[in-house]
């Protein structure tokens, strides 16, 4: 069993959708015709990401974040990141090499991206 998908309610899908591809490198993909807008985002030739305009109340629904990983080098993530001006935190997991960037989008959206660091043994 794997993570098939997950699915984002938004006001904003252009933003999301761009936030989403810029950060993660998805690509919108087939959908099918469900009546209400929103996007299919593709990773390596699965809609790992659905959209879906959210029509009700304002504010965050239940999801706190999404992670994503590994992501490659954490230096090269955090600057392209710092140059594509999205707001982010960053913090080494304790007992691992895995240093997360929490990457700040539209309306809220929080995504986690897991990036392994060179471990230097001869230290």
């Amino acid at each position: 069993m794997h993570l098939d998908h997950v699915n984002i309610h938004a006001y904003d899908l252009t933003a999301a959708r761009n936030f989403l591809m810029g950060l993660l490198g998805v690509k919108v993909g087939w959908r099918p015709s469900f009546g209400v807008p929103g996007d299919w985002l593709y990773l390596d030739s699965r809609a790992v990401i659905h959209t879906w305009l959210k029509t009700g109340e304002r504010g965050l629904g239940w999801v706190d974040h999404i992670a994503f990983g590994p992501c490659g080098d954490p230096d090269k993530k955090r600057g392209e990141s710092q140059r594509q001006g999205y707001t982010f935190t960053e913090a080494g997991l304790i007992d691992t090499n895995i240093t997360q960037f929490f990457v700040y989008g539209p309306e809220g959206m929080k995504i986690e991206l897991q990036c392994e660091r060179t471990i230097d043994h001869a230290r």
